[in-house]
């Protein structure tokens, strides 16, 4: 008996057309219906097959979509004219990658800052204790302030702070991170005031190591580990809406549990922080009888606005500008009118990353299928070369097209499975 050949897998990466683009717009990704192959690169007069790298491409890598929606020799599914073939099931499905942008250390003009004070109504900058969730009602600032966790209120939680009346905010510029700041990862370092002249001059700063961390819940921490912002339920009762944030942290306010052999810093930006290097989490509330006592925040990060607010008013009243005894201090505006810090000493330091999603079309040209085209060059002899799949709809208009990076030469007993991944 003969052998069969073993079956070929290859992904391609499509780009949407400018009309698949249109298309998906309208109407939702259930539109990738058929496929189509081609091996318009293909000269059968030559033995030789396009190797990696090779093959012409139809668009550069940054396109967001491509004029280019024609294949100029197809292949026939079985005989001509038939072209195009239903895709597998579950083609449908929608996929999410995490790429990771790296660390960054934001200083200089790319990090802001802003006195923000609630009370002041005659000045724009009031607008982003809104734009924050941040309490700015009388009842709401009374369910920080005043109201205990047994009455419905955050008074005696960690939380208590984010009724206070002043708030130091940070800006971190776009192009600094992507589309989510990871929560777990994050250092601040700033100057401030250890004390003051009769006369209102500082006389001494020190720098304040602030980190960020989740609260204490009852999700495992295996899953805080490759969690990038706070997943519990905490976001939605504090600011009455699922932002994405973590919560700021310092030893020069309070260690963590108020125990002295402590550190926020543990953990910080390692593999796995809270499982196997002991990352500390929030007590968000004393409970005697365990020992827990209630951790102290400092502030809350907004992972995708790239912003920050200290809330702690020790920072808050005493923040060091232009401190004579440190040139790293000195301070600049820009045409927003928040300052920034020249020197390099006060920073941020954030790893971000992009949410990606696609589309995995599986394409299965089977045995018996796929083995004749329309390229005159071909023989009878001759093995086909793929090297392009258009995805189409029912109508068999190209809604995203693709191409290998080399020829995938497929005899006529060979099973070929293409799956062509599109960007959502």
């Amino acid at each position: 008996m003969g052998f069969i050949n073993s079956a070929t897998t290859v992904t391609i990466q499509a780009t949407l057309t400018n009309f698949g683009r249109k298309e998906l717009i309208e109407n939702d990704n259930s539109i990738f219906t058929h496929f189509i192959l081609g091996d318009s690169d293909a000269n059968y007069n030559t033995s030789e097959t396009l190797v990696t790298g090779r093959i012409p491409s139809n668009n550069g890598d940054l396109a967001n979509g491509s004029d280019y929606n024609v294949i100029t020799s197809k292949l026939f599914v079985t005989v001509s004219p038939i072209t195009k073939k239903s895709v597998k099931p579950n083609s449908d499905i929608i996929n999410k990658t995490i790429i990771t942008l790296g660390e960054q250390t934001v200083t200089g003009d790319s990090l802001t800052y802003l006195q923000l004070d609630k009370t002041l109504t005659n000045t724009q900058n009031t607008n982003y204790f809104s734009s924050l969730s941040l309490p700015i009602r009388s009842v709401d600032i009374n369910t920080f302030t005043n109201l205990v966790s047994g009455n419905g209120g955050w008074a005696d939680t960690s939380f208590s702070g984010l009724g206070v009346t002043k708030v130091l905010m940070g800006v971190i510029d776009n192009s600094k991170y992507g589309e989510l700041i990871d929560g777990k990862s994050i250092k601040i370092s700033l100057p401030v005031y250890t004390g003051f002249t009769t006369g209102g001059t500082g006389t001494g700063i020190t720098t304040y190591d602030i980190y960020s961390t989740f609260p204490r819940t009852t999700i495992p921490k295996t899953t805080l580990d490759s969690s990038y912002s706070d997943n519990s339920s905490y976001p939605q009762t504090l600011f009455g809406n699922n932002l994405k944030v973590s919560y700021l942290v310092s030893d020069d306010i309070q260690k963590p549990n108020n125990d002295i052999t402590k550190s926020w810093a543990t953990g910080y930006d390692s593999f796995k922080p809270f499982s196997l290097n002991n990352k500390e989490l929030i007590n968000v509330q004393s409970v005697t009888t365990t020992g827990i006592n209630v951790d102290k925040i400092a502030g809350v990060f907004y992972l995708d606005k790239g912003i920050f607010v200290i809330t702690d008013q020790t920072i808050v009243e005493n923040v060091a500008t232009n401190f004579s005894g440190d040139v790293e201090t000195t301070i600049s505006n820009n045409g927003l009118d928040l300052y920034y810090y020249t020197g390099g000493s006060y920073n941020c330091i954030v790893d971000s990353i992009n949410e990606d999603l696609s589309q995995d079309i599986i394409c299965e040209a089977s045995r018996g299928e796929f083995y004749n085209s329309q390229n005159k060059t071909l023989t009878i002899s001759d093995d086909v070369r793929i090297s392009e799949v258009a995805i189409t709809d029912v109508a068999g208009n190209i809604l995203a097209i693709g191409k290998s990076d080399r020829h995938i030469v497929k005899k006529k007993n060979d099973l070929v499975q293409i799956s062509v991944r599109i960007a959502i």
